[in-house]
Parts: structure tokens; C-alpha cells; sequence
């Protein structure tokens, strides 16, 4: 029997897998995979891209439009799976975190289907990318760290973050798809700290009601020391003993918190007289938004 070729061999690793979506580098990661099984030469980065464009020729796999080095599988077993747009961000970016108004949708916590997706991006991150091993990148260059501007209509808002704040991030499954994604304690931290990449103000307080039954609050209490963020922690304080929990840390951040202009339930708002002396805080949005967090 004739040996199989390379091209044939990748396109039936992608359809074990079932990968409709394929960046560059996670093809030649593959390349390097079915050359180890069957005594190929190793590929160097010019071998994989000669691969790709035999397969892009031959009408295996084109290009995602607008999406630099990503690409759709054409082939037969592809027709039946669907890709979500956020999918094709991860491809593109595999150190990307699906965050802010996306975390939300993605968690259930809100029934807006948000019109942009939005990514977390720490600069420095070296996480391995999702499909693959730490040992596959040993003798090999990590992958680019591209950040598209759109998929498809859909605009990408990408916010980048230090690493020292790179936590709160699990792996989640867009139908089937993984991908990074900030988990509900993080996702909703974000949300308080920048309300305008969540929908709005009443979005995020309706996310955090929503989201009151599966809340752990170690991991809030967590975060909350990660982030190392004296408004932050009376934010949060209020907001958890407004909709009911308790913690005997929430007396050290009511004693710790701070005084003036901007202790403000929301940064983005006017300071307003309605006042919480016990965590010396601006309840600076209308009463049924409180109600919101009450459940009211």
C-alpha cells in the first residue's frame, strides 16, 4: 500500500479531532505530531507553510476572512459542526481569556447576546495553547500573539492586563470549541471595575444576582487580596452584604475602607449623598439597582 502523504495524514489528524478551525501554528504542531508517528522529516516553519498553502490550493482549508493565519477546514466532516466567532479569537490568540460582557453571556448570567466579544490579554503570557502539550513546544516557537480588530461584522475589544493579575481563568467549551474564559467570580469583579465593557451598570447588577446561587466566595475573597484594591474591596463588600452573605472578613474591609470624592459604588458615576457609613461608600445609582442586588 502506498505511503500516505503529509497533507493526508494532517487532514485526517484535524478530522480525529474534529477541527473545523485550524490556526498556523497549531498545523504545524500537527505536522510535527504525524512526523513522529510515521518517520517523516521533522517540518521546520517554511515546511508547514508550504503544507498549508497545498491545502489551502487544493480546497482542503481557506482562510477565515480578515483573521490573519486562521483557517477553515473545507474538507467533508467539517460541514456538520458550527464555530462559534469567539472560537476563531482563541485560534487566532491562543493566550487570549474570553472576558468583561463575553464571561458573562458565556456563564449564563445575562439574556443579552452581546453584539462585540471581548478579550482579556495578558502581554507576557507563556500558558500552553489549548490542544496541545508543554513537552510539543519544547524546540519550537510559541505561537504569535495576534490580535484581530473583527469576525466576521462582530468587533473584538481586546483589553490588556499585567500578569500579576492573571487569575480567575478556567477553560470553558464554546459547542465543543475550548477556550479560556474568565470564571464567574472573576468575570463579575470585572464587571464592577468596568461596567461599560459588561452592557452597563444594571447588567452587572443583574449578573451578580443572577449568579448568587453558584457564587464562591473564597474565590471573591481571593481576588479581591490579588487585586490589592482598597475601593475595590468596599465595592464588593456592599454589594455581597446587600445581597445577603456574610464573612467575618467583611469586617476588616469595612474598617480598612477609605473616605472621600471617589469612594463611589461606581467609578464611571457622580458622587451622590445617599451614603453606606458602614463601608463609607457613594450609592451613586438609582434605588432599583439596589433593589436588583436585594433580589427586590
Amino acid at each position: 500500500m502506498p505511503r500516505k502523504s503529509i497533507s493526508s495524514l494532517v487532514l485526517e489528524l484535524l478530522a480525529s479531532e474534529h477541527r473545523v478551525l485550524v490556526a498556523d501554528w497549531r498545523v504545524h504542531v500537527f505536522y510535527i505530531r504525524v512526523a513522529q508517528k510515521h518517520s517523516f522529516r521533522l517540518p521546520d516553519v517554511s515546511m508547514s507553510r508550504k503544507l498549508i498553502r497545498q491545502l489551502v490550493s487544493s480546497g482542503s482549508m481557506k482562510s477565515v476572512s480578515g483573521v490573519k493565519g486562521v483557517y477553515w477546514v473545507t474538507i467533508p466532516f467539517a460541514d456538520a459542526i458550527t464555530v462559534p466567532d469567539e472560537a476563531v479569537v482563541y485560534e487566532a490568540n491562543p493566550y487570549s481569556v474570553l472576558s468583561y460582557f463575553s464571561a458573562i453571556a458565556y456563564h449564563g448570567l445575562t439574556n443579552v447576546v452581546p453584539t462585540d466579544i471581548y478579550a482579556t490579554y495578558y502581554p507576557k503570557s507563556k500558558s500552553t495553547p489549548l490542544g496541545t502539550t508543554p513537552d510539543e513546544w519544547t524546540d519550537i516557537r510559541l505561537p504569535a500573539k495576534r490580535m484581530p480588530i473583527k469576525v466576521k461584522d462582530r468587533a473584538i475589544h481586546w483589553i490588556t492586563t499585567k500578569c500579576d493579575w492573571k487569575f480567575g481563568t478556567t477553560i470553558g467549551y464554546l459547542q465543543g470549541h475550548p477556550v479560556y474564559v474568565t470564571d464567574i467570580e472573576r468575570t463579575l469583579l470585572d464587571g464592577l471595575r468596568f461596567p461599560g465593557k459588561c452592557g452597563g451598570a444594571l447588567e452587572v447588577f443583574k449578573a451578580w444576582r443572577q449568579a448568587a446561587d453558584n457564587l464562591n466566595i473564597k474565590n471573591i475573597i481571593e481576588y479581591i487580596e490579588n487585586f490589592n484594591q482598597a475601593l475595590l474591596r468596599q465595592r464588593v463588600g456592599f454589594i455581597l452584604e446587600t445581597m445577603g452573605f456574610s464573612d467575618p472578613i467583611f469586617d476588616q474591609w469595612a474598617s480598612k475602607s477609605i473616605r472621600g470624592s471617589s469612594a463611589r459604588l461606581l467609578a464611571e458615576r457622580e458622587f451622590s449623598s445617599q451614603y453606606s457609613e458602614r463601608w463609607n461608600l457613594s450609592l451613586n445609582v438609582p434605588e432599583s439597582m439596589l433593589a436588583e442586588l436585594r433580589g427586590s
